[in-house]
Order: C-alpha cells, then sequence, then structure tokens
C-alpha cells in the first residue's frame, strides 16, 4: 500500500522532473540564441560574408525534410500523433524555398559549381551539420512516443526561431528580406500562419504529457539535441 508521504514524494518527484526538462528548453534556447553563427550575422559587416554559411545548410535543410517524414505516424491513432503529422505536414515542403534561395544567391559564394557544392556538404569540415541529421533521426526512431517526437520538434522549431531573430535584421539592412523565401518573408509569414505554435506554455503541457517513465531519459536528449544544434550553427559560422 501507497503511504501519502510515498505520494508526496513521487509528487515532488514529478514535479522536479518536469521542472528540469522545462529548464533544459528555456538554457538550450537561450544559448543556442547567442551561438557564433547569430553573433557574425548581428555584426555590421558585408552581407555577402555573413551568407557563406547558406551552401553548408543544403545536407541540413534536405534532412530536416526526411526528419519530417520519419517523425510520422501512418495510421495516428489519437489526437497527439495527429498533431505530430500536422507538425510534419505545415514544415515538409520548406526545403524547397531553400533551393530557390541557394540558386538566386549562388553566383555569390566560393563554391557555387555544383562539384564544390557536393564536395563541402560531404567535407570533413562539415560533419557536424550531418551529425545533427544523424543525431535527431536517432532518437526519432528510438522513441514512438508522441510527445517524445513533439519535443524533438520542438527543439527544432525553436532554433530556428531564434535563427530567424538573428538573420532577419541583417537581410532587411541588405534589401534582401522581401527576395528570399526560405530565409525572409515567405518562411516568415507561412510559420506565422501555422496552427501549432511555439511556446513556455506550449512546453509546459507538452513535459505533463511525457509518459513518467521517459521524463529522465528525455533531459539529457534535449540538452543532447539543442548542443548539436548550437555545434552546427558554430560550423557554419566558419563557412
Amino acid at each position: 500500500m501507497i503511504t501519502h508521504e510515498q505520494k508526496a514524494v513521487n509528487t515532488q518527484s514529478e514535479i522536479s522532473l518536469n521542472f528540469k526538462l522545462q529548464e533544459e528548453f528555456h538554457l538550450g534556447a537561450e544559448k543556442f540564441a547567442n551561438n557564433p553563427l547569430h553573433q557574425k550575422l548581428r555584426q555590421d559587416s558585408d552581407i555577402r560574408k555573413q551568407l557563406d554559411f547558406v551552401p553548408n545548410m543544403l545536407y541540413f535543410v534536405m534532412g530536416f525534410k526526411d526528419l519530417m517524414q520519419l517523425v510520422r505516424y501512418e495510421n495516428p491513432a489519437n489526437d497527439l500523433e495527429e498533431s505530430v503529422n500536422t507538425h510534419s505536414d505545415e514544415d515538409s515542403n520548406h526545403w524547397e524555398w531553400y533551393l530557390q534561395d541557394l540558386a538566386f544567391m549562388s553566383g555569390q559564394f566560393k563554391n557555387a559549381s555544383s562539384v564544390d557544392l557536393i564536395a563541402s556538404v560531404w567535407a570533413d569540415e562539415t560533419m557536424e551539420v550531418r551529425e545533427t541529421i544523424y543525431t535527431f533521426s536517432r532518437y526519432i526512431k528510438q522513441y514512438k512516443d508522441p510527445v517524445a517526437r513533439m519535443l524533438m520538434i520542438e527543439v527544432l522549431e525553436i532554433t530556428f526561431d531564434k535563427f530567424k531573430e538573428a538573420i532577419h535584421p541583417a537581410l532587411k539592412k541588405a534589401d534582401l528580406y522581401s527576395q528570399l523565401d526560405y530565409f525572409g518573408k515567405m518562411h516568415q509569414e507561412t510559420e506565422e500562419n501555422h496552427s501549432t505554435g511555439i511556446s513556455d506554455d506550449e512546453i509546459a503541457e507538452l513535459t505533463m504529457l511525457l509518459p513518467e517513465e521517459l521524463k529522465e531519459e528525455m533531459i539529457p536528449i534535449v540538452n543532447e539535441l539543442f548542443d548539436q544544434m548550437y555545434n552546427m550553427a558554430k560550423n557554419w559560422s566558419e563557412a
């Protein structure tokens, strides 16, 4: 028989795990917001140099397309699985805009030719970019629970939101914001019209919905995913 004292301890433990998981999102977002790429984008310098990283995003953007397929449920059994599929539906075609932007700006990059671009995407120096997709893919396949998958999607959503906050002012200053689809106005307006969003309340709700046996496991995973996103952005800053 469970005593009142044991119930109190269990409740306190659950609250503690919820707080720790929410804190990982807060700290991860804050750290990512100040990554070296964002610092570079905030500098008052030549926009062409600021955007040198764009070709190196190719593997991540196309890999993100695959992640949005991996995360889906073929036959969603409940509202949570439907919500995961909604996220996938809303984000799965953004790679087309990236390719349009890459073509629009291709003459500006030192690795503008197809051969150079392919070589740079799979170069040893850009392994962090590929490792990011591998890491997300591994955990998405490992965890079938829709809330766990939703939390992984939230890491991607939050970090991209911070990326937009850093790049949009630079694009507006260079009069590129309305000309670029993936990096600029079209993507932003599309995100604003999505039925799903990012907020502290949403993260808090998800942490409470996450099965108790997964909460402790997800804390280091969320930490690792944010760190991997940071490492990828740092890699891009060195392009």
